[in-house]
């Protein structure tokens, strides 16, 4: 990679975008050079950029990049994603990588062909517990694991003031993959293949339960059942407010992991709760970690490797499948 890096970025409807530019800006030769965006969130972005285009395709056709930042909905950012891979453009995509696995697997495709860069970003994989955890549990610190538990969320997008147009897709199914259950039961469904691999069977039961508007599901349960130890996740738009209870809780044979905000602490029989230091991570900036893999043909690791986020898919696939015809559905 050449000393100055040219950055593009496609799609500024997910509201994550605006921290990941930050986050690019910080890194050291970057050139913002290209923005693409149809809606009117281009004239807030446009500043930051050589060039604008309303027209994503547009922009890869004209432009010369070295990475590329895809920020749109989760159907679009697919599209832009396996486009850019062919022409051997690094992505960068923002989490949840697709709304479907078959979507995930074409971008996977996509990125073994050009042999370049995919990285999916998921804003929970910068805190150091998720990896902290992963050591405990293969130290076999607690002992055969049995059950995880984790749920994730808010009151809602429209209720925490996301902007209309970062609205727009998420509550729209066939842009998001579903509701709630895309947006948060994909954080989820990454750890727990992050930690546990894929499960045996997927049931889900979800709805609007809380809306006075119309929309596919503001709340969603998930039970994973591996040979033996279950999962259940929950993501939720219709949560006010949370408890101060761990989350995620993992409990073994011999005692229990729980992460209690940003500290991880271990449960055993007959002793006080030990907090266990949960070192830094050696980068936590995506961008100048993403950077560092494409300079280095580094694999992203954990739950930013694509295959990892592939499956997550595949597990979310069987709950909204499951969620309809009221079974267990396989992965």
């Amino acid at each position: 990679m050449a000393d100055e890096v040219r950055v593009g970025v496609a799609g500024l409807t997910h509201g994550h975008v605006w921290g990941l530019m930050d986050a690019f800006k910080k890194a050291p030769g970057v050139r913002m050079v290209a923005v693409a965006d149809e809606t009117p969130l281009l004239e807030k972005a446009m500043l930051d950029f050589d060039k604008s285009y309303e027209n994503w395709r547009e922009m890869l056709a004209d432009e010369k990049f070295d990475v590329l930042l895809v920020t749109s909905n989760n159907v679009e950012s697919a599209e832009i994603a396996v486009e850019a891979l062919k022409k051997g453009i690094p992505c960068l995509v923002e989490k949840a990588m697709a709304a479907n696995a078959a979507d995930a697997d074409r971008m996977i495709a996509a990125q073994k062909e050009s042999g370049k860069t995919l990285m999916i970003n998921w804003p929970m994989a910068w805190n150091p517990w998720v990896y902290e955890v992963k050591r405990q549990l293969e130290a076999d610190a607690i002992g055969h694991p049995f059950h995880m538990r984790f749920r994730n969320g808010h009151s809602g997008p429209k209720e925490i003031g996301c902007d209309e147009y970062f609205v727009g897709w998420l509550y729209n199914e066939a842009l998001n993959g579903g509701g709630a259950i895309a947006d948060f039961c994909s954080y989820g469904a990454v750890l727990a293949r992050y930690y546990f691999g894929m499960p045996e069977t997927v049931y889900c039961v979800r709805g609007n339960f809380t809306k006075d508007y119309d929309i596919c599901d503001d709340h969603a349960l998930i039970v994973l059942k591996y040979p033996k130890m279950s999962i259940s996740l929950e993501g939720t738009w219709a949560t006010a407010a949370f408890d101060e209870g761990a989350n995620p809780v993992i409990h073994g044979k011999t005692g229990t992991l729980g992460v209690y905000g940003s500290k991880v602490k271990k449960h055993a029989p007959g002793a006080d709760a030990a907090e266990i230091e949960s070192p830094a991570l050696e980068e936590s900036n995506p961008a100048i970690y993403f950077l560092d893999c494409v300079k280095n043909g580094k694999t992203p690791e954990g739950i930013r490797n694509p295959e990892i986020a592939a499956d997550a898919c595949r597990i979310l696939d069987a709950a909204i499948k499951s969620s309809a015809s009221g079974c267990a559905e396989k992965p």
